[in-house]
């Protein structure tokens, strides 16, 4: 007969599963016991109490952001970008006008040092708000995203005053010119007046789109940047405000539940330690809510302060729009190998009034004297056709007045729109002393409270 082996039919094969029930049972029992669950709590509430410490100091910048202090500071930075724009949106103006006039033309000179002085000013604003914002790198980069760029467009447009002809000296007596003195001597190659018009239209046809595509909405996408971080804050600060009430008032009640638990389980008296603790997360979440005192009242100001900001934000763009468009007269009826082209960009911008209409809107004008003066000039055989056009255009012109008029506007209403966004911010109630790193300081007092008081008890049944 074969030796028996265990493994035929009959063998004990739940011995196993056995040994490990019996295992996983005497663990359970050691987990009932009361030192084991003395540990147990005592490692949930110092979590608790950790977590309650991490949302004290977290949350500090989102409660903050929305004072009046830091609302102060949004608007400051989005009026220097808003200066930055406009700034750009000007000198964009001039530099393409420049190309309407021969280079003896005695305008030229005050149309070249217009563009000087304001890309100047731009650069000025520029190294002034970079130096002011080393603590915030996001808007750091922006702001040498805008400097690189308008860099680029400053050689684009030299390149064009040098093919048009001799630079100015600028008005006023001063001696600077618009391109350094390496930048004005080069040679065009090109000795015919006309072509050399040409080619500086071209030039300046590039820099108008260099401008309007990337430097303007780099300028733009700085403004937003600006006039969003409050509103953005706003989302942001919810969730820190639910956890800096909910957090503390779990951690108060994980507290009181191990506190009567280890009371009936011990049959002592309170712990100490678990009632210091107790105190002291009842501080934590006194010191939290008044951090976060002032934030319904500024929750409830935030939607009329978004909808005010949108308006200046759409005002700002239509106010780029509309010099973006005088950009495109000044171009298209320039020595361009384009003007259809610039007339097509101009009709996009829907910049002109209704002939049929009432009243002319603030922000348009009329397009009369451009449809039957201005853009036939340059295919017009009527003697002095395309002087007049030019005359028509700059500023001292009917079109060019229409233009001015709007511009003014359009100022106007973008100041009154800033001077309502400032009453806005200045209407915020203040943002109160954020006690939120005191909080953790108090925090880890009451976790020390509970290693302490719970260690006690845990040293008795040892």
């Amino acid at each position: 007969m074969a030796p028996h082996t265990g493994d035929g039919h009959g063998a004990d094969r739940s011995a196993p599963a056995t040994r490990r029930r019996r295992r996983a049972g005497r663990l359970r029992d050691a987990l009932r016991t009361t030192p084991a669950l003395i540990v147990v709590g005592g490692a949930v509430l110092v979590a608790a109490l950790a977590a309650t410490a991490a949302v004290a100091v977290q949350s500090r910048a989102s409660a903050t952001t929305l004072g009046e202090r830091s609302a102060e500071t949004a608007v400051r930075t989005s009026t220097t970008a808003r200066e930055i724009y406009q700034g750009l949106a000007d000198a964009d103006v001039a530099a393409s006008a420049v190309f309407l006039l021969p280079p003896t033309e005695d305008r030229r000179a005050s149309l070249v040092g217009a563009y000087d002085t304001a890309v100047h000013e731009v650069e000025r604003t520029l190294t002034d708000s970079m130096g002011n914002a080393v603590d915030d790198p996001d808007r750091l980069t922006r702001l040498a995203t805008i400097a690189a760029r308008l860099k680029v467009y400053r050689d684009v447009v030299c390149a064009a005053l040098r093919v048009a002809g001799p630079l100015p000296a600028l008005p006023g007596g001063e001696q600077r010119r618009p391109c350094t003195p390496a930048e004005t001597t080069a040679e065009t190659g090109a000795d015919d007046a006309a072509a050399r018009a040409v080619l500086a239209s071209a030039y300046a046809r590039e820099a108008s789109h260099y401008m309007s595509t990337e430097l303007l909405a780099a300028a733009q996408g700085l403004w937003n940047y600006d006039t969003r971080r409050l509103l953005e804050a706003r989302a942001d600060a919810r969730p820190w405000l639910a956890a800096s009430v909910l957090v503390p008032l779990g951690t108060l009640a994980a507290l009181v539940v191990v506190q009567v638990w280890l009371r009936r389980r011990t049959r002592r008296r309170l712990n100490a330690g678990l009632l210091l603790a107790s105190l002291g997360t009842t501080a934590v979440l006194a010191m939290l809510v008044s951090s976060w005192w002032h934030w319904p009242d500024a929750d409830r100001r935030f939607p009329e302060l978004e909808r005010a900001i949108d308006a200046q934000s759409a005002t700002q763009q239509r106010l780029g729009t509309l010099l973006a468009g005088r950009a495109d007269v000044y171009l298209g009826l320039g020595a361009s190998v384009d003007p259809a082209g610039h007339k097509a960009d101009f009709d996009r911008r829907d910049l002109c009034a209704d002939p049929a209409g009432q009243e002319t809107p603030r922000d348009r004008i009329d397009c009369t004297a451009l449809t039957e003066a201005v853009w036939p000039a340059r295919q017009s055989r009527t003697p002095n056709a395309f002087r007049n056009a030019v005359d028509t255009v700059l500023s001292e012109g009917s079109a060019g007045r229409a233009f001015v008029t709007a511009e003014g506007h359009l100022l106007a209403d973008l100041t009154a729109r800033n001077e309502e966004v400032s009453r806005m911010v200045t209407d915020l109630p203040k943002a109160p002393r954020h006690l939120g790193g005191t909080a953790a300081w108090v925090t880890l007092l009451a976790a020390a409270g509970v290693v302490a008081g719970l260690r006690q008890r845990y040293l008795e049944y040892q």
